[in-house]
Protein backbone atom coordinates (compact mmCIF):
# COMPACT_ATOMS: atom_id res chain seq x y z
CA UNK A 1 0.00 0.00 0.00
CA UNK A 2 1.63 3.12 -1.13
CA UNK A 3 2.35 6.08 2.10
CA UNK A 4 1.26 9.31 2.04
CA UNK A 5 3.05 12.18 3.60
CA UNK A 6 2.53 16.15 3.95
CA UNK A 7 4.57 18.69 6.03
CA UNK A 8 3.89 22.02 6.47
CA UNK A 9 5.32 25.17 8.94
CA UNK A 10 2.93 27.53 10.43
CA UNK A 11 4.42 30.51 12.47
CA UNK A 12 1.92 31.53 15.28
CA UNK A 13 4.00 33.28 17.35
CA UNK A 14 6.23 32.59 20.53
CA UNK A 15 6.40 29.24 21.89
CA UNK A 16 7.47 25.96 21.12
CA UNK A 17 6.99 23.67 18.24
CA UNK A 18 4.79 21.16 18.30
CA UNK A 19 4.63 18.37 15.54
CA UNK A 20 1.44 16.46 14.99
CA UNK A 21 0.85 12.84 12.92
CA UNK A 22 -2.23 10.86 12.15
CA UNK A 23 -2.32 7.80 10.01
CA UNK A 24 -5.02 7.38 7.15
CA UNK A 25 -6.00 4.26 5.96
CA UNK A 26 -6.71 4.77 2.27
CA UNK A 27 -8.97 1.78 0.67
CA UNK A 28 -9.29 1.12 -2.89
CA UNK A 29 -12.53 2.26 -4.55
CA UNK A 30 -14.94 -0.67 -4.25
CA UNK A 31 -16.09 -2.19 -7.34
CA UNK A 32 -18.45 -5.65 -7.69
CA UNK A 33 -17.00 -8.47 -8.07
CA UNK A 34 -17.65 -12.25 -9.91
CA UNK A 35 -17.17 -14.95 -7.61
CA UNK A 36 -20.30 -16.98 -5.64
CA UNK A 37 -19.10 -16.41 -2.17
CA UNK A 38 -17.10 -17.77 0.65
CA UNK A 39 -17.13 -18.36 4.33
CA UNK A 40 -14.50 -18.68 6.24
CA UNK A 41 -14.62 -20.75 9.91
CA UNK A 42 -11.95 -20.50 12.42
CA UNK A 43 -12.33 -23.93 13.50
CA UNK A 44 -14.24 -25.45 10.48
CA UNK A 45 -13.10 -24.27 7.24
CA UNK A 46 -13.76 -22.71 4.21
CA UNK A 47 -16.71 -22.72 2.51
CA UNK A 48 -16.85 -21.93 -1.44
CA UNK A 49 -20.61 -21.46 -2.13
CA UNK A 50 -21.59 -23.83 -5.10
CA UNK A 51 -23.86 -21.21 -6.05
CA UNK A 52 -24.01 -17.60 -5.19
CA UNK A 53 -27.22 -16.04 -3.37
CA UNK A 54 -30.07 -14.84 -6.13
CA UNK A 55 -30.28 -12.02 -3.66
CA UNK A 56 -28.85 -9.95 -1.46
CA UNK A 57 -29.69 -6.70 0.89
CA UNK A 58 -26.84 -4.45 2.70
CA UNK A 59 -24.22 -4.90 0.20
CA UNK A 60 -24.15 -3.20 -3.05
CA UNK A 61 -19.71 -3.34 -3.74
CA UNK A 62 -19.46 -2.24 0.20
CA UNK A 63 -21.48 -2.78 3.26
CA UNK A 64 -24.24 -0.45 3.31
CA UNK A 65 -24.47 1.62 6.94
CA UNK A 66 -27.74 3.31 7.79
CA UNK A 67 -27.16 6.64 9.57
CA UNK A 68 -28.09 6.89 13.40
CA UNK A 69 -31.05 8.63 14.28
CA UNK A 70 -31.94 9.45 18.46
CA UNK A 71 -34.54 11.39 19.54
CA UNK A 72 -35.09 12.86 23.48
CA UNK A 73 -38.07 13.96 24.33
CA UNK A 74 -37.62 17.83 25.84
CA UNK A 75 -39.70 20.50 27.46
CA UNK A 76 -41.04 22.13 24.38
CA UNK A 77 -40.80 19.15 21.88
CA UNK A 78 -38.08 16.95 20.69
CA UNK A 79 -33.99 17.13 20.56
CA UNK A 80 -33.17 14.82 17.48
CA UNK A 81 -29.73 13.78 16.46
CA UNK A 82 -28.42 12.40 13.03
CA UNK A 83 -25.09 11.29 12.66
CA UNK A 84 -22.85 9.00 10.34
CA UNK A 85 -23.33 4.99 10.92
CA UNK A 86 -20.48 2.93 12.16
CA UNK A 87 -19.73 -0.49 10.16
CA UNK A 88 -20.25 -2.57 12.87
CA UNK A 89 -24.15 -0.90 12.70
CA UNK A 90 -24.31 -3.57 9.01
CA UNK A 91 -26.44 -6.14 9.19
CA UNK A 92 -26.43 -8.31 5.49
CA UNK A 93 -28.71 -10.70 4.33
CA UNK A 94 -27.83 -13.55 1.72
CA UNK A 95 -30.58 -14.81 0.21
CA UNK A 96 -30.93 -17.91 -1.94
CA UNK A 97 -34.42 -17.83 -4.03
CA UNK A 98 -36.15 -20.40 -5.54
CA UNK A 99 -36.70 -18.90 -9.42
CA UNK A 100 -36.05 -23.14 -10.52
CA UNK A 101 -37.77 -24.60 -7.61
CA UNK A 102 -34.35 -25.50 -5.94
CA UNK A 103 -32.25 -22.91 -3.76
CA UNK A 104 -28.90 -24.80 -3.21
CA UNK A 105 -27.54 -28.02 -2.99
CA UNK A 106 -27.70 -29.96 0.29
CA UNK A 107 -24.38 -29.86 1.13
CA UNK A 108 -24.02 -26.39 1.20
CA UNK A 109 -27.11 -26.03 3.83
CA UNK A 110 -25.52 -28.26 5.97
CA UNK A 111 -22.02 -26.64 5.64
CA UNK A 112 -24.54 -23.26 6.96
CA UNK A 113 -25.86 -24.92 9.50
CA UNK A 114 -22.53 -25.92 11.02
CA UNK A 115 -21.49 -22.59 10.50
CA UNK A 116 -24.70 -20.80 12.28
CA UNK A 117 -24.72 -24.17 14.68
CA UNK A 118 -21.29 -23.46 16.34
CA UNK A 119 -20.09 -19.89 16.55
CA UNK A 120 -16.05 -19.28 17.13
CA UNK A 121 -15.46 -17.89 20.58
CA UNK A 122 -14.68 -13.94 19.23
CA UNK A 123 -11.19 -14.69 21.14
CA UNK A 124 -10.27 -17.12 18.54
CA UNK A 125 -11.41 -15.02 15.63
CA UNK A 126 -14.89 -14.37 13.55
CA UNK A 127 -16.35 -15.98 10.67
CA UNK A 128 -15.03 -14.21 7.74
CA UNK A 129 -17.25 -13.36 4.61
CA UNK A 130 -16.15 -12.81 1.25
CA UNK A 131 -19.07 -11.75 -0.67
CA UNK A 132 -17.49 -11.75 -4.05
CA UNK A 133 -20.47 -12.10 -6.18
CA UNK A 134 -20.88 -8.37 -5.14
CA UNK A 135 -17.55 -7.33 -3.24
CA UNK A 136 -13.88 -7.07 -3.65
CA UNK A 137 -14.06 -6.66 0.32
CA UNK A 138 -13.75 -9.16 2.88
CA UNK A 139 -15.44 -8.84 6.25
CA UNK A 140 -15.50 -10.37 9.89
CA UNK A 141 -19.18 -11.03 10.98
CA UNK A 142 -21.49 -12.79 12.78
CA UNK A 143 -23.81 -15.28 11.61
CA UNK A 144 -27.48 -13.57 13.34
CA UNK A 145 -29.98 -16.25 11.79
CA UNK A 146 -30.44 -19.19 8.72
CA UNK A 147 -33.78 -19.83 8.45
CA UNK A 148 -34.86 -22.51 5.26
CA UNK A 149 -38.00 -23.18 3.60
CA UNK A 150 -41.49 -21.44 4.04
CA UNK A 151 -41.90 -19.60 7.58
CA UNK A 152 -39.13 -19.37 10.33
CA UNK A 153 -36.20 -22.05 11.34
CA UNK A 154 -35.16 -24.78 9.06
CA UNK A 155 -38.13 -26.36 7.02
CA UNK A 156 -36.99 -29.65 5.09
CA UNK A 157 -38.58 -31.69 3.24
CA UNK A 158 -37.63 -35.21 0.79
CA UNK A 159 -35.95 -33.32 -2.17
CA UNK A 160 -33.24 -33.00 0.68
CA UNK A 161 -32.19 -36.73 0.51
CA UNK A 162 -31.93 -35.71 -3.28
CA UNK A 163 -29.26 -33.54 -2.76
CA UNK A 164 -31.25 -29.91 -3.43
CA UNK A 165 -32.90 -27.59 -0.61
CA UNK A 166 -36.51 -26.43 -2.38
CA UNK A 167 -37.51 -23.01 -0.46
CA UNK A 168 -35.88 -20.16 0.25
CA UNK A 169 -32.96 -19.92 2.25
CA UNK A 170 -31.90 -16.87 3.83
CA UNK A 171 -28.51 -16.15 6.02
CA UNK A 172 -28.14 -12.90 8.25
CA UNK A 173 -24.81 -11.21 9.13
CA UNK A 174 -23.71 -8.69 11.84
CA UNK A 175 -20.92 -6.91 10.08
CA UNK A 176 -17.64 -6.85 12.82
CA UNK A 177 -14.93 -5.43 11.09
CA UNK A 178 -13.55 -5.23 7.25
CA UNK A 179 -10.69 -7.37 6.29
Amino acid sequence: MPTLTASADFTIGAGSPAVEEITLTILPAASGGAGLGRLVHPTLGTLDYEMSPSQWSGIDADVIIPPVWASSKTLSGAANTLWRGSLRDGVCVERWGTDCGASMPADQLRMLLAFWQNPPDPANGYVEWWPSYTSVFGFKVILMNLTAGPGQGITLDTVMNQGWVVGQVDLTLRVVERL
